[in-house]
């Protein structure tokens, strides 16, 4: 199961067409809280997250998953057009994918987070 957050409507709905077409089950959150309180409710095996939200921010809804003992195992792939200061930031993501990014790219990082 995967979770993806972005505030974009049409960008969730192309991540939601391509996951499910490859068989996956996708949900979707577009704010910071709703992806945290999406998080707890659904425990998924992945998260895809955009870092720059219009409500909240991916980043701070990473910090407050992670900060829970339940979803601190979860893998987040964050997705950003203007990557931070990565230093500590790092360590809440399993991969970092700067948009625009192809789609095979999407694909492989889930999958290769899944495969550990």
């Amino acid at each position: 199961m995967i979770l993806v957050v972005d505030d974009d409507r049409s960008t969730r709905a192309s991540a939601l067409r391509l996951l499910t077409a490859r068989g996956y089950s996708a949900f979707e959150a577009a704010n910071e809280t709703d992806a945290v309180q999406k998080a707890a409710k659904l425990t998924p095996d992945v998260i895809l997250m955009d870092l720059h939200l219009r409500q909240g921010s991916g980043l701070d809804a990473a910090r407050h998953i992670k900060a829970q003992l339940a979803l601190e195992h979860i893998p987040i792939v964050a997705l950003t057009a203007t990557p931070p200061n990565w230093d500590e930031k790092m360590q809440l993501f399993a991969a970092v994918l700067t948009k625009p990014c192809p789609t095979a790219q999407i694909l492989d990082a889930i999958e290769a987070v899944l495969r550990r």
